[in-house]
């Protein structure tokens, strides 16, 4: 027992530590020429993920988080600038996207073609990329069947369509990273082009969005654990006050990175730890098969089966473990190595393990951009996984594994083909989409084109229409909209300002359009109701607009006030004043349907009654309660509901967890 331990260490340690070859020289070194059929097949897979993130281009509709950037790029007053020129567009977003898009916008106006084409097209850069990395590590061949995964794979088409995050230029600036430390590490020197184009990569990747430093831990992390050798030769013969130098740099960067980012982080609750690892774990399951997007988009999502997204880490763990049990059996020195492919296999999973633990460590992540981030760290991990069980077999067996492995392939791509198409199918229809994801938001700039002209102001009474409608509605129009949401959300009966904010609102004056969805497509109900409150309170101000054309009126509702308007402000305790939302608390669907995998999926909607802010707990199967989610309303979605158990939602008023609000049981259907 003892001898074959030993012989299975010194297996491994060989396969790492090669001495024969040098860890860059694999078995079939890399065609460094482009064959035609190459360079076709390439431009052929470009053009079908072109074609997949273009297709049906106005949906979904144009989202919040896309429209971000259009005020800094067309010449507003961006969050924050120095000189007139953008810096920052959001407290953690650069304005690296707007300076791209400025001579766009100049060019070709605001439309969801300008604002969509050019990052697929960005997108198409970062296939590009990864397709040279694969080709320098493993062969042609391997880069093309990884580049055709990333080609179908439903979180990376249909979060690039609506650059949803925004992860477009996140994900190229990491797969150029990528590509530049592969290649300095392959050079002699400590200092070249490519080092210094790695970090200035990781410095825009940091001004672009500041949770890209998820991605520059991970790397320097995993960059140091795997190819400590190779920089330590590079340090050999370098000064050492040099060295002593560049470790001083990278402390105070490091520094000033923790300085920055350290007020926009609130640390965990530590009992919640657990719970976050689980619903991480289930995020990146459904954005690996587009059940996020699907979810997020569509009123009635359809089933998407959640296998493709833990399928890509199990085969990798497979293909590892098999390859270092060929390699047990046959430990001759002359038994072919390749200890690339294994330290770049070993390099991209302690990226994607670093990544995922900081966002289960960050309580603010908690989105399909956050978990896009891991991608494609796991299908790198698994092509160069596959890549070395392969050349660990005889040649004649060779055959036969690459077969086997492209059918497994092939029912991958089969599976995520099917995403994409329940995707496509609803796409054809304008109604299926959520509120705030409606394609119908450019027929309402259209539509405030003509009629806004006639009003003082454009309210907009809940979230997710101002940033879109500022956007795409002619300059005069866009001036008169006011994004006032969070007045509407916030305002209660019982402040004292409530009669104030009343009168505010609905001047007699000002002509004013308000425009808000209609309940069933609201994002906050309690924006909504509180609005038609206060316009109670003022006596029905706001008159309600009947002659919207249909489509119009099926996910949006205007009012109009001002000229015309009858009735003065009723007091505060008049009979015509809504009386406030009951707190409450409830689940869709519950019970959860049995569907396909083990874990299901349902959202919890709570409410408070007087809109301060509340917290949501779980019990599960009788346990201890655990945090589930905060604020005066919901929703929150639960990924991880699994039959034969039961999950208690408690909805409890403040933070201080004493008076309960109110409860909702959910449960899973069985198979």
């Amino acid at each position: 027992m003892t001898t074959k331990f030993i012989r299975f260490r010194y297996s491994i340690r060989a396969l790492l530590q090669n001495p024969k070859q040098r860890w860059l020289l694999p078995l079939l070194a890399p065609c460094k020429n482009w064959g035609r059929r190459e360079q076709l097949t390439l431009l052929g897979l470009l053009l079908a993920f072109t074609a997949f993130a273009t297709y049906q281009i106005h949906s979904p509709g144009l989202y919040m988080d896309e429209m971000d950037f259009v005020a800094a790029a067309t010449g507003k007053r961006p969050y924050r600038s120095w000189l007139g020129i953008p810096l920052m567009v959001f407290p953690y977003i650069g304005a690296l996207k707007a300076w791209i898009y400025t001579p766009i916008f100049a060019l070709f106006g605001v439309s969801a073609v300008s604002i969509r084409l050019p990052v697929v097209l960005i997108s198409c850069g970062t296939l590009g990329l990864g397709y040279v990395l694969v080709r320098r590590n493993l062969t042609p061949g391997w880069a093309t069947a990884f580049t055709a995964a990333c080609v179908v794979h439903p979180g990376f088409v249909m979060q690039t369509k609506v650059d949803w995050g925004p992860v477009v230029l996140m994900l190229f600036l990491k797969a150029l990273c990528l590509y530049l430390v592969v290649k300095w590490l392959e050079s002699p020197r400590l200092f070249s082009w490519s080092l210094a184009g790695a970090t200035a990569a990781c410095g825009l990747g940091f001004f672009d969005k500041f949770n890209f430093i998820w991605f520059v831990v991970a790397l320097f992390g995993a960059t140091l654990v795997v190819y400590w050798r190779e920089i330590r030769a590079k340090l050999t013969g370098v000064p050492k006050n040099l060295v002593a130098a560049i470790a001083i740099a990278i402390i105070a960067a490091g520094a000033l990175v923790l300085l920055i980012v350290l007020p926009l982080v609130q640390p965990p609750h530590m009992q919640s730890v657990s719970r976050r690892v689980s619903q991480i774990w289930s995020l990146y399951e459904f954005t690996s098969a587009g059940g996020a997007t699907a979810f997020l988009w569509f009123k009635r999502p359809p089933t998407i089966p959640l296998w493709p997204g833990w399928a890509v880490l199990a085969a990798t763990a497979s293909f590892l473990l098999l390859a270092l049990a060929f390699y047990r059996h046959r430990p001759g020195s002359n038994f072919p190595v390749h200890s690339r492919a294994l330290r770049f296999c070993i390099w991209c999973l302690l990226m994607f393990a670093a990544i995922f633990v900081q966002i289960v460590l960050t309580p603010q992540a908690g989105g399909p951009h956050h978990t896009l981030m891991l991608f494609p760290l796991d299908l790198l991990a698994c092509f160069a996984a596959a890549f070395l069980f392969t050349n660990t077999l005889s040649v004649r067996k060779r055959y036969v594994a690459t077969l086997l492995e492209g059918i497994v392939l092939l029912i991958w791509v089969g599976s995520e083909m099917q995403s994409l198409q329940s995707h496509f199918r609803r796409f054809r229809d304008a109604s299926s989409f959520r509120g705030g994801w409606s394609p119908r938001v450019e027929l309402l700039a259209d539509y405030l084109n003509i009629n806004g002209k006639h009003v003082d102001a454009i309210y907009c009474v809940d979230w997710g229409i101002g940033h879109q409608l500022a956007a795409l509605c002619q300059p005069d129009i866009g001036r008169k909209i006011r994004d006032r949401w969070p007045t509407f959300k916030d305002w209660s009966a019982q402040k004292p300002d409530a009669q104030a904010a009343v009168k505010a609102t609905f001047l007699p004056q000002v002509k004013a359009l308000y425009l808000t969805f209609t309940q069933e497509n609201s994002v906050f109900p309690e924006a909504r109701h509180h609005f038609l409150q206060m316009n109670s309170l003022a006596g029905n101000a706001a008159q309600a607009v009947t002659l919207v054309p249909p489509a119009l009126g099926e996910v949006y509702q205007a009012f109009e006030s001002g000229a015309g308007a009858t009735g003065e402000p009723a007091p505060l305790n008049t009979a015509s004043a809504l009386t406030p939302p009951a707190a409450s608390i409830s689940a869709d669907p519950n019970p959860v349907p049995a569907g396909q995998g083990r874990r299901g999926r349902t959202t919890i909607n709570w409410q408070t009654s007087d809109g301060t802010i509340g917290e949501v707990y779980v019990v599960t199967n009788g346990g201890a309660e655990t945090l589930f989610a905060s604020g005066s309303n919901g929703p929150a979605e639960a990924p991880w509901i699994v039959a034969d158990s039961t999950y208690e939602f408690r909805l409890y008023s403040g933070t201080d967890h004493k008076t309960l609000l109110g409860r909702v049981t959910v449960t899973r259907a069985k198979n």
